[in-house]
């Protein structure tokens, strides 16, 4: 009895092991940054097998093109839309900062990862007085194209508001290692820009590849020649930062992994002598500041990833939230909103 038990059930695994690499066929799904026909086989067949316990999907829905998208989504196209949306002048402005949203490319990942966070963040801001939003990168789990069309799907459904993007490792098609930023490209097209507003210069800068390269040092050196006050947004950490970012409520320092050495140096010459108003980053998944040479700088990676056990040496300051930044004359006012409905100011 007990053999014909195992037969019955190696039959069924069978009959289920082909469907676990056929082609995705499903329904478009909501949004969640991760592409599970990406993973290696160890990881495709057993999620395979569960989408066959739980039935045939439906039809595919249509895909959405994805260089049609960048005529929509890309960086160029949301800032002229910004500044057509409020030509006035104002004398103070509200925006929020977004940090790392990809809730994990593996299911165990996604455990520590916070149901829905991005979405409830998009409809939290849209509901406030920003007048646009800044995601600071890994906006999905893989540079694939699946994981594009069901963020682009996501934007078209969710996002009001003018919405700029930082490009993220996970955002080129390997998160670690050589890789390309082709379909990040597609979408958002700059992965590099600048733009002005109401008397602020904002400056995006592509640390994906965690370098900084000198031409891109060298056009940010010709951006700070500005009596501007001056926003640098990026989204791996400078090394110099080892050892020096500081949660909120705490006074300790922490020596973490997760940064940037080539052009490291340079960048910190680059921003100390312009004395730029604020960087803000994301990559480590937590909340954190640091002052170096009389610079700001804004640790703020809680978009909705996994806010995994951090060992020695992180912050302990681990919470899933946005940033509400507002500029004026007297500088910058930032506070934190928090995933269950607390607010507090950074510092």
């Amino acid at each position: 009895m007990r053999r014909l038990l195992w037969l019955s059930a190696l039959l069924a695994l069978c009959a289920c092991v082909p469907r676990a690499f056929a082609a995705d066929a499903g329904v478009s799904v909501p949004f969640d940054g991760a592409d599970t026909m990406g993973f290696d086989i160890l990881e495709r067949v057993p999620l395979r097998l569960l989408s066959s316990i739980q039935g045939k999907p439906a039809p595919a829905a249509p895909r959405v093109d994805l260089a049609e998208a960048g005529k929509v989504w890309g960086n160029d196209v949301q800032i002229a839309k910004l500044l057509a949306s409020h030509p006035e002048p104002k004398a103070s402005f509200q925006f929020a900062v977004i940090g790392d949203a990809e809730p994990g490319r593996f299911p165990w990942q996604r455990i520590f990862a916070p149901s829905d966070a991005f979405r409830k963040h998009i409809r939290r801001i849209q509901g406030k007085n920003a007048d646009f939003m800044i995601q600071l990168g890994d906006i999905v789990s893989k540079g694939v194209e699946g994981n594009y069309v069901k963020l682009v799907e996501f934007l078209n459904a969710e996002v009001r508001l003018p919405f700029l993007v930082v490009p993220g490792n996970h955002d080129r098609s390997q998160p670690n290692g050589e890789a390309d930023k082709n379909l990040f490209k597609a979408v958002f097209v700059k992965t590099d820009y600048t733009f002005d507003y109401n008397g602020w210069r904002f400056i995006v800068l592509d640390s994906a590849d965690r370098r900084l390269l000198p031409e891109q040092l060298s056009w940010l050196a010709g951006l700070l020649e500005t009596r501007l006050p001056v926003l640098v947004f990026t989204h791996v950490p400078p090394g110099y930062l080892r050892g020096l970012l500081v949660s909120p409520m705490t006074e300790k320092g922490y020596n973490m992994s997760g940064y940037f050495d080539e052009g490291s140096a340079e960048f910190r010459k680059l921003v100390s002598a312009a004395k730029v108003a604020r960087v803000y980053f994301g990559h480590i998944h937590a909340l954190g500041t640091a002052q170096v040479d009389g610079v700001r700088y804004v640790l703020t990676a809680g978009g909705g990833s996994p806010l995994y056990p951090l060992p020695p040496g992180y912050p302990k300051r681990k919470t899933t939230h946005f940033l509400g930044v507002e500029a004026g004359p007297w500088g910058l006012r930032e506070t934190v909103f928090e995933l269950d409905g607390k607010s507090h100011p950074l510092f």
